[in-house]
């Protein structure tokens, strides 16, 4: 069952010229650009991801939800739009999690007997590697244990759309969440016309009340909630057949479907708490509907990190879940959630300690898309605005450099001689991948 929403447009040349060059692209590449590690894959529930091809080479992978993709692949090439239920509640869910990793000491009461001791949980199971979704659902029950049913229950909804995939990558956005209290091990001895809500007025309703329950645990999240609350009840009242707000679903993505720009305008932004940059999420200070730019969206992807015990020997392996993919349903696009299993594999390139977690130089010629980029061998005189500036290292990038002062925040300048004088004219914050994309 579905329901769907007439959201007539004109017609447009442009945007069927880009329908028609959607493509598979596959999404080993954005899993790799969102993981950073070099891994080897074991298991995808889905490989799917459609869009537009571009020169690999020469581009630099977006790690931004494909949830969030999806909707702009629509709006721009006015294509229509298939959502579920269990896409928002992961949305939810994935933010709760940050949340939990950025105050895990205040909510360990919730989710551990044993605060500031990081239990192991452990799962046998001799043939993982022939159906690696059934074992990731050997950990429900150990986990259950722990954490109790009334939580599991609550973080694991059941919608009449919820497939096995859908429901493995809730379980792994729960293990996400309680992640700062449990480690995982493994073992084996061998523009948008149309919107669709898949499912029953049921399910929407359950999602919202779900979240309403779900507030009542977190009081830090509470002025997210009670922002995300209204955008779930204009939802639920279209299931359930109350009439369409026009205005609502045009602004899903961008407010009243205004185009231009890289900002994200429509109440989408509600289901993000948090602002995510090179350098880590951040609580945000304001919610609902707001401007935020595509970049400083999550990826949507839980990754949880066990061993996996064999008799060759032992390996450092990560689950991933959430929105693996998007696809064509007939004429629809549909985000998909899905789970991985991935090897990570040692690095290829000697972490520089001068760099802040999880920055290597190859992370930074990407970003600045300047192959040449690396550290100031000789530091020489920096000043900002002619007053001299304490730094402890710089980046060159043809010229332009991002150095680093004692107090830890970026600046942004010129380099004026051989012997590495640098004159900044702005400080840029702790973030260096702000910074960067500064430049």
């Amino acid at each position: 069952m579905a329901f769907e929403i007439d959201l007539p447009l004109a017609e447009d040349a442009e945007a069927a010229r880009l329908a028609s060059e959607l493509t598979e692209l596959g999404n080993e590449r954005f899993l790799r650009a969102v993981l950073r590690d070099q891994a080897r894959f074991h298991h995808r529930s889905t490989d799917r991801l459609v869009g537009w091809s571009t020169d690999a080479s020469k581009t630099r992978e977006p790690t931004s939800s494909l949830l969030l993709r999806a909707v702009h692949l629509c709006f721009k090439a006015h294509l229509p739009l298939s959502l579920s239920p269990d896409l928002f509640w992961y949305a939810v869910v994935h933010e709760v999690a940050v949340h939990v990793r950025l105050n895990s000491a205040t909510y360990a009461g919730l989710f551990t007997e044993t605060p500031g001791h990081r239990q192991t949980i452990a799962v046998r199971d001799d043939l993982a590697p022939l159906d690696w979704e059934r074992s990731i659902n050997l950990v429900q029950q150990p986990l259950r244990a722990r954490i109790g049913d009334d939580v599991a229950d609550l973080f694991q909804p059941a919608f009449s759309t919820t497939t096995s995939a859908d429901a493995t990558a809730a379980l792994v956005a729960l293990m996400d969440v309680v992640s700062p209290y449990y480690r995982f091990r493994w073992t084996s001895l061998c523009g948008i016309p149309r919107i669709r809500l898949e499912g029953t007025d049921r399910d929407w309703r359950l999602l919202a009340g779900r979240v309403r329950e779900l507030e009542g645990w977190f009081e830090a999240l509470r002025p997210w909630f009670a922002a995300l609350h209204p955008v779930l009840d204009s939802i639920g009242a279209t299931a359930s057949g109350w009439g369409v707000d026009q205005e609502f679903w045009r602004s899903l993505y961008k407010w009243e479907s205004a185009s231009g720009g890289d900002k994200v305008t429509g109440w989408i932004n509600a289901f993000f708490a948090h602002r995510y940059t090179d350098d880590g999420p951040s609580p945000k200070q304001s919610f609902g509907p707001g401007t935020t730019d595509e970049r400083d969206f999550p990826s949507h992807i839980s990754r949880v990190p066990f061993r996996w015990e064999t008799p060759t020997g032992t390996l450092e392996m990560a689950f991933l879940g959430g929105v693996l993919g998007t696809e064509r349903d007939g004429e629809w696009i549909r985000p998909r959630l899905g789970h991985a299993v991935v090897e990570l594999l040692p690095a290829t390139e000697p972490r520089d300690e001068r760099l802040p977690e999880p920055w290597t130089m190859a992370d930074i010629q990407r970003v600045t898309g300047c192959p040449q980029a690396q550290f100031l061998t000789t530091l020489g005189t920096v000043t900002l605005h002619g007053e001299p500036l304490q730094a402890d290292c710089a980046i060159n990038v043809e010229g332009l450099c991002a150095v680093r002062a004692d107090n830890g925040d970026w600046y942004l300048g010129d380099l004026v001689s051989d012997t590495g004088d640098i004159q900044c004219w702005g400080n840029y914050g702790p973030d260096l991948g702000y910074a960067l994309r500064s430049l």
